[in-house]
C-alpha cells in the first residue's frame, strides 16, 4: 500500500474515533443520566453514614463525606448538614456531600484546686467543661472555701462539655460569724470591733464627701451580714473632708 493511502486511512480512523467519542459524550451519557428519576432530597441530618447511604441507595442516590466538625453533643460519625437539602429536588445517579460530626473537641482538664467554688466555675465554663457534683465538707483549720479535689484530675483528656465533679472544703462553723454593719460606726470604733473579732483590717480607703463627717464608714467588703471567719481580711472606706 502507498505511504498516502496508508496514512489517509490513519486519517479517517482517527476521525471516526472522535466522532465516536462525541457521541458517547453528548448522546449516550446524556441520555443515560436523564434516564434516571427526580426524587426528592430526604432529610439525612442526624443519621449515621451507613444508615444514610442505605437510605439513598433505594432512591439511587451516592453519599460522600465533604468534610467533618467537631460538634459539642451529636456524636462521631453522625451528619450534621447535607447538599442538596432537604426536600430539594434532585435526579438519581447523584451524588449528596455530607459532613459528619468528629465529635466533641477534646482538651485538657485545667486544675482546680485552691480555687473558691465560683472561680472553679468560671474556669470550667471558660474551658467548656460542667459543674457536676459539688460536695461541701467543714475542716479544721481551713481559712477560706476552696475546691479541695476534683474529679476527673487535672490534666486528663476530656471531651468539651464533660463534667467535672468537686469537693469544696469549707471552715469549720465554730470558726465562722457574721460580719456586723460597719456603715456610719466611727472609724476609730470600727478598727476596734474588727481586732475584737479576730480579723484583719486591710490599709482603709478615705473617699472624699460632703454629706457624712469625716471618718465614719461609707463601705465595707465583706458586706453586712456575711459569714466571715477569723483572721479573715477586711475592707473599709472612709469619709474624709
Amino acid at each position: 500500500m502507498k505511504l498516502w493511502k496508508l496514512l489517509l486511512l490513519m486519517g479517517l480512523l482517527v476521525l471516526a474515533g472522535g466522532a465516536l467519542l462525541l457521541g458517547v459524550n453528548f448522546l449516550v451519557l446524556p441520555s443515560m443520566v436523564h434516564s434516571n428519576k427526580v426524587v426528592t432530597m430526604p432529610d439525612i441530618r442526624g443519621m449515621s453514614q451507613s444508615g444514610a447511604s442505605s437510605q439513598l441507595r433505594v432512591l439511587q442516590l451516592d453519599v460522600e463525606v465533604a468534610r467533618q466538625m467537631a460538634h459539642p453533643t451529636i456524636p462521631e460519625g453522625m451528619i450534621l448538614d447535607q447538599i442538596p437539602a432537604p426536600e430539594a429536588r434532585i435526579r438519581g445517579g447523584r451524588t449528596v456531600r455530607v459532613v459528619t460530626s468528629s465529635g466533641p473537641p477534646a482538651g485538657l482538664l485545667p486544675n482546680l484546686t485552691g480555687l473558691s467554688l465560683r472561680q472553679a466555675e468560671i474556669t470550667l465554663q471558660r474551658e467548656r467543661f460542667r459543674v457536676g457534683r459539688v460536695l461541701k465538707l467543714r475542716r479544721r483549720g481551713v481559712t477560706q472555701s476552696v475546691v479541695d479535689y476534683q474529679n476527673p484530675q487535672a490534666g486528663t483528656q476530656l471531651f468539651k462539655g464533660a463534667v467535672v465533679d468537686l469537693v469544696v472544703a469549707e471552715p469549720a462553723a465554730t470558726d465562722l460569724m457574721r460580719m456586723p454593719d460597719l456603715r456610719g460606726v466611727p472609724l476609730f470604733k470600727a478598727r476596734q470591733v474588727i481586732a475584737d473579732a479576730g480579723c484583719v483590717l486591710a490599709p482603709v480607703l478615705f473617699e472624699r464627701t460632703s454629706r457624712s463627717q469625716p471618718n465614719l464608714v461609707l463601705s465595707q467588703e465583706p458586706p453586712a451580714g456575711e459569714r466571715i471567719r477569723k483572721g479573715e481580711r477586711l475592707e473599709l472606706v472612709a469619709s474624709s473632708r
